[in-house]
């Protein structure tokens, strides 16, 4: 068999609960769950950062936050001039690569290295260009309405599926698959705005939920008086702000449920693109050895806790976990769901083991490969997800987010303790509870302990010979640890 194709479709925050392959009774995802049902699901699959930018540096250099730099939605011209890109190492290992919808990070980054790159933040805007060439731009929904932004309020977009975000992408890709040769392989990320708001899918998918009487979770009124000040406050002004809402009537309780049949139908609309996208592979002969992944940036409330999207996102899972699956039809897979932990980091090495490619020294992730292929063991104890001012980690029982002292005036020390196996809604905090005092102070010390041996260094003394990026390896730091330099002094 020839060296396998790679299609990343990596949707913009999606809910793991929000799958019906996940057990979500509500969702419609029929081309998602036959993708899982026919390939491996990862269940606890976590990302590195709960927004966008940083989050898709981290899947497009194989990285943590704390080591690309990158923590901003803009202003990534922190990354090392060296640091490869996923795009970088796999064309010059002779694969054909291409990008289509949001690739969220620095265009000269990433765009140089692609034989195709449709992003439509760039500064020429070919989604843009495209709609105005029918005429249809002044529809254009997906990032701002009518002029007045981005918005949590939900509706039926104007636009046919074929004109939304989801429909162009899909025309560029078939568009790179009909340039495609037959003696070179192709990796291509398909990157479709939904389902981040603005919630508004095409009719067909809006109009799914018409009938449905939405379900709220569990925790969508609960109690935030355990929680941090941020997320009362948050919570406080989405429930009193009629400004966020768009339609009659602007109350929180019927804004929220138009936000969530706009998010359910932007999940369904996605789904029906990942069909479609399948079926053109399937039309060029191209499934059985192409390597599919659906995954996403980050996740998003859905309405849990209360909250409408995204933020204050990094306490929780109904932001941090992700929705991902890969499918291999002539892979010969262990299909079936796997409850270990992977990380978004993880993905660049393990696709570098898939295809045989050499991986670069600048990769902080592990290959997950071997659970592609029955091998249960685990790579990970724990997931971290971070933030400039706030660090979570995660195990299966027990989850702490740690924040400074003193961040909030109202709280000395804000932080979170969560018992995942008794809680999975995570509505009770057990930080300040002295019976958890010993496991809280455990998690702290493994999440310090884990900074210090993943962080790479500008240098450290005795010098050691940087990796591409021109930092310190995390191989040559966990070395110092085992003794492995005998002229380390300075411990």
């Amino acid at each position: 068999m020839n060296r396998p194709n790679v299609l990343i479709i990596k949707s913009d925050q999606h809910n793991a609960r929000c799958l019906g392959v996940n057990g979500h009774k509500q969702v419609k995802t029929p081309n998602l769950d036959e993708l899982a049902g026919t390939g491996v699901n990862f269940t606890r699959a976590f990302a590195q950062n709960p927004i966008c930018t940083p989050s898709r540096t981290t899947y497009f250099s194989g990285q943590y936050p704390h080591n690309h730099g990158v923590y901003g939605l803009t202003g990534d011209e922190t990354l090392p001039s060296g640091l490869p890109s996923v795009f970088s190492v796999f064309k010059a290992n002779g694969y054909r690569t291409g990008l289509a919808g949001t690739s969220h990070v620095r265009d000269d980054w990433v765009a140089p290295h692609c034989d195709m790159y449709r992003e439509y933040q760039a500064t020429d805007n070919c989604y843009d260009a495209y709609l105005a060439g029918k005429g249809l731009k002044h529809l254009r929904d997906d990032v701002d309405y009518r002029g007045k932004g981005v918005s949590h309020d939900g509706c039926a977009s104007k636009l046919s599926f074929e004109d939304t975000n989801e429909g162009y992408c899909l025309q560029c890709f078939s568009e790179f698959l009909d340039d495609q040769s037959a003696d070179q392989p192709f990796y291509f990320e398909l990157a479709p705005e939904h389902p981040h708001q603005n919630y508004m899918p095409a009719r067909e998918f809006w109009e799914m939920y018409d009938d449905v009487e939405l379900e709220l979770p569990p925790s969508a009124d609960e109690d935030l008086s355990d929680k941090p000040p941020h997320q009362q406050r948050q919570r406080e002004a989405q429930k009193t702000n009629t400004n966020m809402w768009l339609f009659e009537p602007k109350t929180y309780e019927a804004g929220r449920l138009r936000k969530l049949q706009g998010y359910y139908g932007c999940i369904s609309q996605v789904d029906h693109m990942v069909g479609l996208a399948r079926k053109k592979l399937q039309e060029k002969g191209l499934l059985e050895n192409t390597i599919v992944l659906y995954c996403t940036d980050h996740g998003e409330f859905a309405l849990e806790h209360g909250f409408t999207e995204k933020a204050p996102g990094i306490s929780y899972d109904a932001v941090t976990r992700i929705p991902f699956i890969l499918n291999w039809p002539g892979g010969n897979l262990t299909t079936g769901t796997v409850e270990e932990f992977v990380e978004t980091v993880d993905l660049f090495p393990t696709l570098c083991s898939l295809l045989k490619i050499s991986p670069p020294d600048t990769l902080d992730g592990k290959d997950f490969s071997g659970m592609l292929f029955g091998d249960t063991r685990a790579i990970h104890d724990f997931v971290i997800t971070e933030f400039p001012l706030s660090r979570v980690i995660r195990t299966k029982e027990w989850k702490l987010v740690h924040r400074p002292r003193g961040m909030f005036k109202e709280k000395e020390d804000p932080g979170e303790l969560y018992h995942m196996t008794e809680d999975p809604w995570e509505m009770t905090n057990l930080y300040d509870d002295p019976r958890y005092a010993e496991i809280r102070e455990e998690l702290r010390r493994t999440l310090f302990d884990w900074t210090q041996l993943n962080t790479r260094y500008g240098n450290v003394w005795p010098n050691k010979t940087p990796g591409a990026d021109g930092k310190t390896t995390v191989a040559d730091l966990k070395a110092m640890v085992k003794n492995e330099w005998p002229d380390v002094v300075y411990l």
